[in-house]
């Protein structure tokens, strides 16, 4: 399970951007997170942990590999 405070990069659009990882909640298999930058008027977007690898990663270069820079 990730920590609260993590910070993570995460895919929008074609751009990478960076966060902190808050509200962790444990789900069955697995957990679900937000990250304080990612989010709409209504609050932080809830992301399942299988988005890890996918369009959330732990480094910068990790996340632009995945783009393709």
């Amino acid at each position: 399970m990730i920590e609260e405070g993590t910070v993570v990069f995460y895919l929008d659009e074609d751009a990478v951007h960076s966060g902190r990882v808050i509200d962790v909640i444990p789900e069955n298999g697995g957990f679900t997170f937000s990250i304080d930058s990612y989010g709409a008027c209504e609050g932080p977007y809830v992301i399942a942990s299988g988005q890890i690898g996918k369009t959330v990663f732990f480094s910068k270069k990790e996340a632009e590999d995945r783009l393709g820079i």
